[in-house]
């Protein structure tokens, strides 16, 4: 039986795909890691705005939910790109924070759940939701508002 020799430019495609995927390129620039922290950013706050338009106390506990999924996806996101130089502090900050609030997001409504706790009870004297982790993430982006990344805070909803 006669073995089939891969030809030298499939061979070199190969190499060059392995190269790629083993992270051998150079960190993006200040502005392409800018772009993508502001994405992070856009869609982590657009997740917490859904949450106000709840019609129902079941239809909030939904999207508190959904929030938290999408935030978690957004956080293993951050975690996965590669940072510009100098701003990898941030970015596992940033993501820690970011996986702590969908967590937070999640538990809240589990809370809510539970008959010996009800939504009037978590929500007296709230005026709006609020969590540390959300706090937190917003120290983060101001740090790097002040090393010169244009990212906007997170609204509060």
């Amino acid at each position: 039986m006669q073995r089939a020799i891969a030809p030298p430019a499939l061979l070199a495609a190969a190499a060059v795909a392995f190269a790629a995927g083993c992270g051998g390129g150079e960190p993006p620039t200040r502005a392409e890691y800018q772009e993508s922290v502001v994405a992070t950013r856009d869609d982590v706050d657009a997740a917490l705005a859904s949450i106000t338009q709840a019609s129902s106390k079941d239809d909030l506990l939904e999207r508190m939910e959904s929030a938290g999924a999408r935030i978690e996806r957004e956080a293993d996101e951050l975690g996965d790109t590669t940072p510009a130089d100098g701003f990898e502090d941030e970015n596992d900050e940033l993501e820690d924070a970011l996986h702590q609030l969908a967590v937070d997001l999640t538990t809240t409504a589990d809370q809510i759940r539970r008959p010996d706790v009800g939504l009037e009870d978590l929500m007296a004297g709230a005026r709006g939701l609020s969590f540390e982790s959300w706090t937190q993430a917003d120290r983060v982006l101001a740090r790097l508002r002040q090393q010169g990344v244009r990212v906007p805070p997170l609204a509060r909803h």
